[in-house]
């Protein structure tokens, strides 16, 4: 629910429907994850993520289907790295409308959220970045190239079938010459997380602040998740995405005509999965 490019990307054609049919159910176990829902939260958290699921397949689910049949359509060709940064824009797109539709409701849950849960997202940021260090800054340089080797010719595998010893050449190269610098990436995460701390605790500690206040303030956390205000570390994010999007344009252009059919035919069952979902207004 909150982008189908995860769920795309985290689940099989085989388990997408029941993952996305389920998603408000998950989406709520990920946020208890987090703050602990108390028992008065919890109906108002319960309610407005089956409102949102519900306002997600009449609205969002026609958009993804349109947008699979896009990139289906692509695949037979070619494609130039433009084409991909404009894909993936459409993604972070559908992700912000998520976010925005559910400002309302988000703001009144933060403005409950006790000194207690804020410390405990404060404990879960600890938590996953001492994950993020050892999978991708801990240990030899070696060590974490393999490892990022390891999730992207599994992510491209899934899409196009086995790649062949020059293009499993061709990723690994990709990486090599990448300038993601783990502790300039470890440095922009913490940024982030301190940023959404702040704007929780401003939220929670607001008092009688008009709700409309309260959203500008969360509105203006997730445009600088998006886009970093130090002008050096946006630099650096936009020459990652941009060495991304050469790379898989570069993948891409090596396959196959049988490997450009799999993914076509990959699109394909997405794309008439999604339809099955999509809630007829």
């Amino acid at each position: 629910m909150l982008g189908l490019s995860a769920l795309v990307l985290l689940s099989g054609c085989s388990t997408l429907k029941f993952v996305y049919n389920q998603a408000d159910e998950a989406v709520y176990w990920w946020l208890d994850s987090y703050v602990d829902v108390t028992d008065m939260q919890k109906s108002l958290v319960k309610d407005t993520l089956r409102k949102l699921h519900h306002w997600h397949r009449q609205t969002e689910l026609p958009e993804y289907a349109a947008l699979l049949q896009k990139v289906r359509a692509m695949a037979p060709n070619d494609i130039q790295p433009e084409q991909v940064c404009a894909i993936s824009q459409d993604i972070q797109n559908f992700l912000v409308r998520v976010l925005h539709q559910v400002e309302p409701e988000a703001t009144q849950l933060i403005s409950q959220l006790s000194d207690a849960q804020l410390q405990r997202v404060r404990k879960k940021y600890d938590k996953l970045n001492q994950e993020w260090r050892e999978d991708f800054w801990e240990g030899s340089e070696e060590k974490r190239l393999r490892y990022r080797n390891k999730q992207l010719l599994n992510r491209l595998e899934d899409f196009y079938g086995s790649l062949d010893t020059p293009q499993r050449e061709m990723v690994q190269q990709w990486l090599l010459k990448s300038t993601f610098n783990p502790a300039t990436s470890f440095k922009e995460r913490q940024r982030r997380q301190a940023d959404a701390l702040q704007t929780l605790s401003r939220i929670a500690h607001g008092g009688s602040q008009p709700s409309n206040v309260s959203q500008s303030q969360l509105r203006a956390w997730v445009d600088r998740s998006f886009t970093p205000p130090d002008e050096a570390v946006h630099a650096y994010n936009q020459t990652l995405k941009q060495e991304n999007c050469e790379g898989f344009a570069k993948v891409h252009n090596s396959t196959t005509r049988a490997q450009r059919e799999r993914l076509a035919d990959n699109l394909r069952n997405y794309e008439n999965i999604v339809q099955s979902l999509v809630l007829k207004k």
